[in-house]
């Protein structure tokens, strides 16, 4: 078994490519747990942020995810369903369902998401 420890603040914020912002969105991520991080494991963990008007544009991928929002406010839009999120709220998203993240308020909105695979690069993102 491998140990894991990792504060967010000792990670860079990673986002798309400056040409797929526009089809993707404007959000950016730090990846905790997973092939990035230097520990062998079964899961990938990390924060996405999303600043005041960003979005992360309606996409899927085979792998079902969690999201736990850690701060701000904003909706989550799964298959057509949207969700209110708030500090303390929980989702669980299937795979393969359409989803979108929106802030819609001033502070930043920080969700802590978690996928059932080793490595980050395993999920394929289809916008």
């Amino acid at each position: 078994m491998t140990i894991a420890s990792k504060h967010l603040d000792e990670l860079d914020w990673t986002s798309w490519p400056q040409d797929q912002i526009a089809t993707r969105g404007k959000a950016q991520w730090k990846e905790l747990l997973g092939s990035g991080s230097g520990c062998a494991n079964d899961l990938t963990m990390g924060v996405v942020r999303l600043r005041q008007g960003d979005t992360l544009e309606p996409h899927h991928h085979a792998q079902a995810e969690t999201y736990f929002t850690l701060s701000g406010r904003g909706t989550v839009t799964i298959d057509d369903l949207v969700h209110v999120v708030e500090p303390g709220r929980m989702l669980f998203i299937p795979g393969n369902a359409r989803h979108q993240i929106n802030n819609t308020h001033l502070e930043d909105l920080l969700i802590l998401y978690t996928f059932a695979t080793s490595d980050f690069s395993h999920i394929q993102y289809h916008f």
